[in-house]
């Protein structure tokens, strides 16, 4: 027992030397971050755009009915090839027109004006907060309107919290959100020839990668102590699956 105390003794004062240390290689003595997707997260939606793949975390909790929408129009196809109709500089992304803003049925005078053929819904109205990459649900004056239209934070816009559905945040590929093609700022972002979401889909997370604050030191290599399951855990370089210690069981499982 005595043995056990100093030993998270030991790790706890690591621990908050962590900060100090964030060298990514994995002969480093000590505390280092390997940054990755959190391990938490499921289930992401995916848009595959022409500058490569975004990824985003879904708040089910937060907004269940906003969400539910997204998965639904998301999984039967309704959003591939649906444009970003409205781009404004230093401020957001807009798209989600499935009735005027697909590529192949472009209508440049009512994009922006249509949705799906689903019913509007009601505000779920949460404390997130409109921060860079976060996905909102775009409406009319009426608060209950959102239907399928949604925007993506290109920087902090609090001003919008508590008006907008938040359901969501870019966790990968924001720099592809950035390449997007802006609007004419006189016509309130309007873009012509705008850029399309090629297709938009529904992705189970791959955790089989370590990420988050790892203990490790070349002694013990590839062995780390990880500070997000606080568990052992071991890096198969073969396989290069990730597996830890399952005291409970006594065996190794995978992560």
């Amino acid at each position: 027992m005595k043995a056990f105390i100093l030993l998270l003794f030991y790790f706890s004062t690591f621990y908050l030397q962590a900060e100090n240390n964030q060298s990514k290689s994995l002969y480093t003595n000590g505390w280092f971050y390997l940054p990755g997707v959190d391990r938490s997260i499921k289930e992401c939606l995916v848009i595959e755009l022409e500058y490569g793949e975004v990824l985003i975390e879904l708040f089910e909790e937060d907004a269940p009915q906003h969400v539910a929408r997204i998965k639904e129009l998301a999984t039967n196809g309704s959003y591939n090839g649906v444009v970003f109709h409205r781009v404004i500089d230093s401020f957001m992304v807009q798209t989600g027109d499935i009735q005027f803003g697909n590529e192949q049925s472009f209508d440049t005078e009512k994009v922006g004006t249509g949705g799906s053929e689903l019913s509007d819904l009601v505000a779920e109205f949460n404390s997130r907060i409109h921060l860079r990459g976060t996905c909102s649900m775009a409406r009319s004056s009426n608060p209950n309107s959102a239907n399928s239209q949604f925007f993506i934070c290109l920087a902090d816009s609090t001003f919008l919290d508590n008006q907008y559905t938040i359901w969501g945040k870019v966790i990968s590929g924001m720099e592809y959100i950035d390449l997007i093609k802006k609007g004419d700022p006189l016509q309130n972002g309007k873009v012509s020839e705008p850029d399309a979401m090629k297709k938009v889909y529904l992705r189970e997370m791959n955790h089989t990668k370590i990420s988050g604050w790892l203990f490790t030191n070349s002694n013990v290599f590839p062995y780390f102590y990880d500070a997000s399951s606080e568990a052992w855990i071991y890096l198969d370089q073969t396989t290069e699956e990730v597996r830890f210690y399952d005291f409970t069981k006594n065996r190794w499982l995978s992560l």
